[in-house]
C-alpha cells in the first residue's frame, strides 16, 4: 500500500480539500497546514502559534498551525480523515482479489469523503449499493445522536415495504451489531392492469441489513430487500457490509464537521457576547462615581454606593453631586432591558437627569423634563426607573420625586428604618407630558437614606428565594447605627451570605447618605 500523505490527502485534486477547507473557514483563525518536511500545504500560520502534529500509526504526516482549540479541531479532522483513507485503502486490499467491483466501490468511498450532508451520503451510497445488488427497495437508516430516534435518510422503491424503526428486524441487527440476511413468505399483489384483474400471490421476499458501525458505535444501517428475483447470498452480504462500513465512515465524518462547525459558531457567538457585555459594562461604570468618599472635605455628610454588575448586564445607575455648597443631589435607576442597548439607554438617561438636576431645578420638574426628552426619541420603547433628591446641608430638608422606583428607606439616627412616603410616579420614557409630584422628608442630624435597585430584594438564593424587602429592613434595623460605608458593607455581607453563589440576573446598587 502507498504510504499517506498529507498532501495527497487535501491536495488541489482531493475531494477532501472542500471539507478541510470549509472547516478552516469556520474555526477561528489563522491557520496553517504542513506537511513532515515543514512545507505549507494550506493556509498559513505565524510563527509561535500552537502545533498540533497529525499522525497515521506512529508516523508524523504533518501539523496544524494555529489558536490551540482551532489548531486541535482541525487537526482532529486530518487525524480522523488519515484514518478513514488508511482504513478505505486496507479494505480495498483486502477484497480486490474477491470482488470485480472493486472499483465502484473505490468511487464510493471518493464520493462519500466529499459528501457534508448525511443525507447525501446515505442517497450516494444507496445509489451504489443498487448498482451492485438487486432491489426492489431500500433505505438508510441513522441517527444524529447516540440514544436518539433513528431516522430514514434516504429510500428508493416502495417505501411501505421498509421495516419499521423499532421492528424486530431492525432493533436485531442494531443489536447483534453484525450484517444479517432474512428471507420470508410475503403476499405480493400484481398491481398492474385493471383492479378486477389484480391478482396476490405468495413469494419470498429477501432482506438484507448491515449495520453502520464507526468506533464501536452504530450509527445506523443500510437495508435492501428483493421481491424479483432470488435470495440474498453471502457474497451480497459481504458486499452491502462494505459499502455499509465505507457509509458509516463519511457518516460520521459528516456527523463531526457538523458538530466542529457548530461548536465553532457556538464559539464566535460566545465570543461576541461576552464582547458586547464587556463594552455594556465598561459604558455602565464609567459614568459612574468610583472615588469614596467623594466629598472629603465635607464633614456635614457622609457618603457610600456600590454596585455589583450581574452577568448579564443591566442598566442601573447612581450619582451624588453639590449642586451648589449647601445642596446634595442623590440619584439612582435602573433601565429596562439587558446588555448594550439598557447600557447605552442608562448613559442617555443618566446624563439628562444630572444636565437637568444641575440647572437647580426642583426633583418634580426635573423628572417632567427628562421624561419629555426621552418619550420624543424612545423607538427601543425602553424606559427606566428613577428617584432623585437634593438634600439642603443645612437644614436636613430632603425634596424628592420618584419615577417609579423602589421608595428609598429613611434611617432615624434612634434606630427607626421606615420607608419615604411614594410620589407615584410612573418610569421615564413610557407616557408624554406625564406630570411628576415632588415631596420632602426631614433628616436630622445622625439620620440617613438608604436607596437601592430591586435587585437587592429580588437577588435569589440557590434555590430561587428572594431576599425581600423584608431582609432589607431587619439588616437596616441592624445597622442603623453605622456609617455608611459600614451599612452598605453589612448588607452586602448579608447578601452573599444568603446568594450562597447562586448566578444573580440583576444588578445590586446600594446608594447610602447620612448627615452627620
Amino acid at each position: 500500500m502507498a504510504i499517506l500523505s498529507l498532501k495527497a490527502l487535501i491536495g488541489a485534486t482531493s475531494d477532501a480539500a472542500a471539507s478541510v477547507r470549509a472547516l478552516m473557514s469556520a474555526l477561528e483563525g489563522p491557520l496553517g497546514i504542513e506537511d513532515a518536511a515543514g512545507k505549507p500545504l494550506m493556509g498559513a500560520a505565524p510563527d509561535g502559534l500552537h502545533r498540533v502534529p497529525v499522525l497515521c500509526g506512529d508516523t508524523a504526516l504533518g501539523c496544524v498551525s494555529g489558536p490551540a482549540a482551532s489548531a486541535e479541531a482541525l487537526a482532529l479532522l486530518l487525524q480522523h480523515l488519515v484514518a478513514k483513507e488508511a482504513e478505505r485503502r486496507s479494505l480495498a486490499g483486502e477484497v480486490l482479489h474477491l470482488y470485480r467491483e472493486i472499483h465502484l466501490i473505490d468511487q464510493l468511498s471518493e464520493d462519500l469523503t466529499a459528501l457534508l450532508e448525511v443525507s447525501a451520503v446515505s442517497k450516494s451510497a444507496l445509489a451504489q449499493a443498487r448498482r451492485l445488488i438487486a432491489a426492489t427497495s431500500g433505505g438508510v437508516l441513522v441517527t444524529d445522536k447516540a440514544g436518539e430516534p433513528l431516522r430514514y435518510a434516504a429510500q428508493f422503491g416502495e417505501v411501505a415495504a421498509l421495516p419499521e424503526p423499532g421492528s424486530a428486524y431492525v432493533d436485531s441487527v442494531l443489536e447483534r451489531g453484525v450484517a444479517e440476511i432474512f428471507n420470508v413468505g410475503a403476499m405480493i399483489r400484481e398491481c398492474s392492469g385493471p383492479p378486477e384483474a389484480r391478482t396476490g400471490s405468495s413469494r419470498f421476499r429477501s432482506l438484507i441489513f448491515a449495520p453502520l458501525r464507526a468506533k464501536q458505535r452504530t450509527l445506523g444501517l443500510v437495508v435492501l430487500i428483493n421481491d424479483a428475483g432470488d435470495p440474498y447470498t453471502a457474497a451480497d452480504l459481504k458486499l452491502l457490509n462494505t459499502i455499509a462500513l465505507q457509509t458509516a465512515a463519511a457518516i460520521e465524518n459528516s456527523l463531526m464537521c457538523t458538530e466542529m462547525v457548530a461548536a465553532a459558531r457556538y464559539r464566535e457567538q460566545l465570543a461576541a457576547i461576552n464582547k458586547e457585555l464587556d463594552t455594556a459594562r465598561n459604558i455602565q461604570h464609567s459614568l459612574l462615581p468610583r472615588i469614596f468618599p467623594p466629598f472629603p472635605d465635607r464633614q456635614d455628610f457622609d457618603i457610600h454606593a456600590q454596585m455589583t454588575s450581574a452577568r448579564a448586564v443591566g442598566g442601573d445607575f447612581f450619582d451624588f453631586f453639590l449642586i451648589d455648597n449647601d445642596h446634595l443631589g442623590i440619584l439612582i435607576g435602573d433601565v429596562s432591558g439587558k446588555g448594550t442597548p439598557a447600557a447605552l439607554y442608562m448613559a442617555m438617561t443618566h446624563t439628562h437627569v444630572k444636565t437637568v438636576a444641575l440647572q437647580g431645578r426642583a426633583p418634580q420638574e426635573c423628572m417632567a423634563e427628562v421624561n419629555r426628552i426621552l418619550r420624543s426619541d424612545n423607538a427601543s420603547s425602553m424606559y427606566a426607573t428613577c428617584f432623585y433628591g437634593i438634600l439642603d446641608t443645612r437644614t436636613g430638608q430632603l425634596q424628592y420625586s420618584n419615577a417609579g422606583h423602589n421608595p428609598p428607606y429613611r434611617i432615624a439616627a434612634g434606630g427607626h428604618v421606615s420607608l419615604l412616603d411614594e410620589t407615584g410616579g410612573t418610569p421615564l420614557g413610557l407616557f408624554p407630558w406625564k406630570k411628576y409630584e415632588g415631596a420632602s422628608a426631614q433628616l436630622d442630624p445622625g439620620d440617613g437614606l438608604f436607596l437601592f435597585t430591586d435587585g437587592v430584594p429580588e437577588a435569589n438564593d440557590p434555590r430561587e428565594e428572594e431576599f425581600t424587602t423584608r431582609r432589607v429592613r431587619d439588616v437596616l434595623l441592624e445597622a442603623a447605627q453605622l456609617p455608611s460605608r459600614e451599612i452598605i458593607c453589612k448588607m452586602n455581607t448579608q447578601l452573599l451570605a444568603f446568594t450562597a453563589g447562586a448566578q444573580q440576573s440583576d444588578d445590586i446598587t446600594m446608594v447610602c447618605v447620612r448627615r452627620n
